[in-house]
């Protein structure tokens, strides 16, 4: 399988927590965002989504009753949240606890380098 990053660097929103970094790539068709978060503690988490995160940025809404998730777009004329269908979803669970990898807060460029590493390990074993 060929893939071709789309991002030449990584994105980087190290300003907030979560922090979180991303970098989409295509591969055969299909576009997948490796995604890094980094919440209060280490260490990092490394997650693949389907699909492209970083076209749908905003605040994302998760029912617990139904499972959904999708993107909040407004408020309607009777107060009630108008949520926007995510148009990506994640198909891995975090890779970086899963092969016991540990990344400190500071070690972001480190583990950006890894995650890409793994990341095509990953998209290698799934053809």
């Amino acid at each position: 399988m060929e893939c071709v990053w789309i991002d030449d660097e990584w994105i980087e929103d190290l300003l907030w927590c979560p922090s979180q970094c991303y970098r989409r790539t295509k591969c055969d068709g299909k576009t997948y965002t490796p995604y890094l978060r980094w919440r209060w503690e280490d260490p990092w988490e490394f997650l693949v989504a389907e699909g492209d995160i970083v076209s749908q940025r905003g605040l994302y809404i998760y029912n617990l009753r139904t499972g959904e998730a999708g993107r909040l777009v407004g408020i309607d004329e009777n107060g009630k949240p108008i949520i926007e269908e995510l148009k990506w979803r994640f198909v891995t669970g975090d890779l970086f606890a899963e092969n016991s990898i540990f990344f400190r807060d500071e070690e972001y460029k480190k583990a950006e380098e890894y995650a890409e590493k793994l990341f095509l390990k990953w998209i290698g074993e799934k053809c």
